[in-house]
């Protein structure tokens, strides 16, 4: 049988081409690497003898060649046969990553993903494509993926194999790949620390420096007594606040499940959020003046750096401390209720809740 391999185009991307007749038939297939390629030709010129006849007649430095290859097909958990009998994606055309990556981006936009998730899978697979920026997606290995997970710290590997999921699933859809690599990673279980609240009197130290640095206050009150979310209590309006019924609105594009909701937080809380007002505090706030003035309360409190969701954390723990009924506060908050009892139950004292539902604003004769 006469077996022919070539270069080819095929869409635009550059492939290897084998060419042979069958049955009185020209029959093509095409490959992204030369050496798939001539493996497939090399079976296909075999094919009357055994596979045990195929391996004896070959020259000694293709035997070491095939070996060497098995041997690292083994390592890197690649099924070979797989990659040689898989259909290959040359009528789609499988990108370099960058591109997949920036693809994917674009679709996630269109299809109404918030900003904010949007921006966190470019930060976190950016740093995937570092290093691999022309790699092809589909030259991928389940080698690339633990080495790039194993570089970081447990914690961190379960968001950043989700991140990875979502791009190797897009990738799939696309037919630029034929499986997700993540599906035969290990499970990662982590033992992961309470969430860090303030007490109640790094709670008081930040209402006295607020009530000098007025402009981030109604941010703070509506994560610490609310229980909004960083990036929605930023994109607040004092529109969104009713004081007359005592009600916070969270429209749908600010929340990271995109569902609407109405907060009917503690007394206190409305009251510290007419005195933001008086003192002409900003909603919306810019997030960069929300991380700049965050930095400068690290500076109040004493800390390294500032605890991530501090407020929030806050504000749900105290919250369920006070109540004790996880259905209201999930409402209120956005969440399940599982997820509240996992992560909040227990984390202060229905003594110390109370205290911080007592914090109370003074009037402006009281402040001079």
């Amino acid at each position: 049988m006469k077996v022919t391999v070539s270069r080819a185009t095929v869409h635009g991307a550059k492939r290897w081409m084998v060419r042979w007749h069958e049955a009185g038939q020209l029959r093509r297939r095409f490959f992204t690497g030369k050496e798939a390629a001539e493996a497939h030709a090399i079976s296909l010129r075999g094919s009357t003898l055994g596979a045990d006849q195929q391996f004896l007649v070959l020259p000694q430095v293709d035997k070491e060649k095939l070996m060497l290859l098995f041997k690292r097909c083994q390592e890197r958990n690649i099924d070979l046969m797989g990659l040689l009998t898989s259909e290959t994606p040359a009528t789609t055309g499988s990108p370099a990553l960058e591109d997949a990556l920036q693809e994917m981006l674009v679709a996630k936009r269109k299809s109404g993903r918030a900003e904010v998730y949007v921006s966190n899978l470019r930060i976190v697979l950016s740093q995937f494509t570092r290093g691999r920026e022309r790699m092809v997606v589909n030259q991928i290995t389940l080698h690339d993926v633990e080495s790039f997970l194993n570089s970081h710290s447990i914690e961190y590997r379960g968001t950043l194999r989700a991140r990875l999921s979502t791009l190797f699933n897009y990738c799939v859809r696309r037919n630029y790949l034929t499986t997700n690599p993540c599906s035969r990673l290990e499970a990662i279980t982590v033992a992961h620390k309470p969430p860090s609240v303030l007490t109640l009197e790094e709670t008081t130290r930040c209402l006295d420096w607020l009530r000098v640095q007025s402009r981030i206050m109604a941010w703070f009150i509506l994560s610490t007594f609310v229980g909004l979310r960083p990036e929605e209590a930023e994109q607040t309006t004092w529109n969104d606040i009713n004081f007359a019924e005592g009600w916070v609105k969270v429209e749908a594009q600010t929340t990271k499940v995109r569902q609407r909701r109405v907060v009917y937080p503690m007394p206190m809380a409305m009251d510290w959020l007419q005195r933001a007002k008086e003192l002409k505090s900003d909603l919306p706030l810019d997030a960069q003046a929300r991380k700049r003035h965050c930095k400068m309360l690290r500076a109040v409190l004493g800390w390294k750096q500032w605890k991530k969701d501090v407020t929030r954390h806050t504000a749900a723990s105290m919250w369920l401390s006070e109540s004790g009924s996880a259905a209201a506060v999930s409402t209120a908050l956005g969440n399940s209720e599982s997820i509240l009892r996992k992560n909040y139950m227990a984390l202060v004292t229905k003594t110390e809740a109370q205290a911080f539902w007592q914090l109370l604003p003074r009037n402006r004769e009281e402040e001079r």
